[in-house]
């Protein structure tokens, strides 16, 4: 019963607009100019409230028009909506914001953070606005971008997180373009749910070429969205209906997330329907006088006091950016900036950008600039140790010479000694040391099998 359940589910998807070939109402063409504003309008009416009635606190509360600390007090959703700004091309109101964040933002207080949380959102977001900085019209340090005050900020935070970051793992298994809960060690189904941070997913597989099965996935989610007027916390998939108490949709970006990249992968009007459904569905029920609110219970579409700081980070970027192919985060590489370095010259902004779970974008041009500048200090602090050593080998000889002044033998032999050694550190000076990133180049052998407390054997 179960499994022809799902057969129909599958062949349900199929039918729907835009699935199957010839689809006349996937044809219809959406004006991606108007719901970019939309989606623009969208994010300026909850950015403002937040500003105007809930900064420096984490959150806004849209119902009762006022903020709330959540995740640690950091003013979290000017963070979170930093690299947006840019996106949208608010160039002035991004510097602004940098200006606030450095002078504001203090991360040697006592409170109870969110490892996860804080890792993505305050990391991730500050991270990213350094790397933009430069393209925001931002005076950059000297050194930039392996240095800046956003970085040293985003590293600050990372530290204080280290001694308690984690990590879980999950099993999914695969029933008819549907992926179910199951038990790790048996691979029996524990829950035979969809969740909906799970809609991630078909987007993830599109990065790997596997359009098809993301595609039909995708299909599945997106005819929950359209049950509901959004993704519930938990779907009953043979039940067809929202699981108790997870009936809600905090505005989250998964299904949107998956849809921006599935129509860089296709061009399928199908995912501009999504994209202009979730405009519709979030501004008809959610939006409220000061901003948006969490939709407490999808059934009958009653609201909660609550605007999660991920709206403006990365529902209404991926939304925006399913609109705008033009936007800079797409670039294929035909246009980037030259940036100056000690070593040469340093290519970034040439597209590729990597989104981490908050959907602030990283340009991964930027490590391998920084990792360049990493070696280069290695073989300076290689440089020091070589000339402490014919510092303290040529003192050890005079003193020598002193103390024996008649024994012009010994005096001898100490001088040969010393040019044995520059002979044999010399090769050492003119090799390029190639150094793993997690090591430290003073440390004995021992220690850097050690990582954040664990420590790992040579069993070789």
């Amino acid at each position: 019963m179960l499994r022809s359940w799902y057969l129909l589910c599958c062949l349900w998807a199929l039918h729907l607009p835009g699935a199957g070939e010839g689809a006349a109402a996937a044809e219809r063409e959406i004006d991606t100019a108007h719901y970019r504003e939309r989606v623009k309008s969208m994010f300026y009416h909850a950015y403002n409230n937040y500003l105007e009635n809930a900064f420096p606190y984490d959150e806004l509360r849209p119902l009762t028009c006022d903020g709330q600390d959540t995740w640690g007090s950091f003013s979290l959703t000017l963070i979170d909506a930093l690299d947006t700004l840019l996106i949208l091309g608010n160039v002035s109101e991004f510097q602004r914001v940098v200006n606030v964040l450095q002078e504001g933002v203090d991360f040697d207080i006592d409170v109870n953070a969110s490892v996860f949380e804080t890792n993505i959102r305050v990391v991730g977001g500050l991270l990213s606005a350094h790397l933009l900085s430069k393209k925001a019209g931002v005076e950059v340090e000297a050194g930039w971008p392996c240095s800046g005050p956003l970085l040293r900020m985003a590293k600050e935070a990372a530290r204080k997180l280290l001694p308690e970051y984690n990590k879980a793992i999950g099993n999914y298994t695969k029933f008819d373009d549907w992926y179910l809960w199951v038990q790790m060690y048996k691979g029996t189904v524990s829950m035979p749910v969809f969740q909906s941070l799970e809609a991630y997913w078909p987007g993830l597989q599109s990065l790997i070429g596997d359009i098809s099965n993301a595609m039909r996935t995708f299909l599945n989610y997106y005819t929950v969205w359209k049950q509901f007027g959004g993704l519930p916390e938990f779907y009953n998939i043979p039940q067809g209906y929202t699981v108790e108490k997870r009936e809600g949709y905090p505005l989250r970006p998964e299904l949107i997330e998956s849809a921006m990249y599935l129509y860089r992968a296709t061009r399928d009007p199908t995912l501009l329907e999504l994209g202009r459904d979730a405009v519709e569905s979030i501004e008809k029920i959610s939006k409220v006088e000061c901003g948006f609110a969490t939709i407490k219970d999808l059934r009958d579409h009653r609201l909660d006091n609550r605007m999660e700081s991920f709206f403006l980070a990365e529902t209404v970027k991926y939304l925006y950016l399913l609109f705008d192919p033009d936007n800079f985060i797409h670039n294929d590489g035909s246009a980037f900036d030259v940036v100056p370095m000690p070593y040469g010259e340093c290519i970034l902004g040439a597209g590729g950008y990597v989104f981490n779970t908050e959907a602030h974008p990283i340009d991964p041009a930027a490590l391998h600039c920084c990792r360049k500048q990493k070696e280069e200090q290695w073989e300076v602090e290689d440089l020091m140790r070589e000339f402490y050593f014919l510092k303290r080998s040529k003192k050890s000889t005079f003193k020598r010479t002193a103390d024996h002044s008649g024994r012009e033998s010994q005096t001898a032999s100490a001088d040969a000694s010393s040019e044995s050694s520059r002979g044999e550190t010399n090769p050492e000076k003119n090799t390029k040391r190639r150094l793993p990133l997690l090591s430290c180049p003073n440390q004995p052998f021992t220690s850097k099998l050690s990582v954040l407390g664990q420590v790992f054997l040579d069993d070789t």
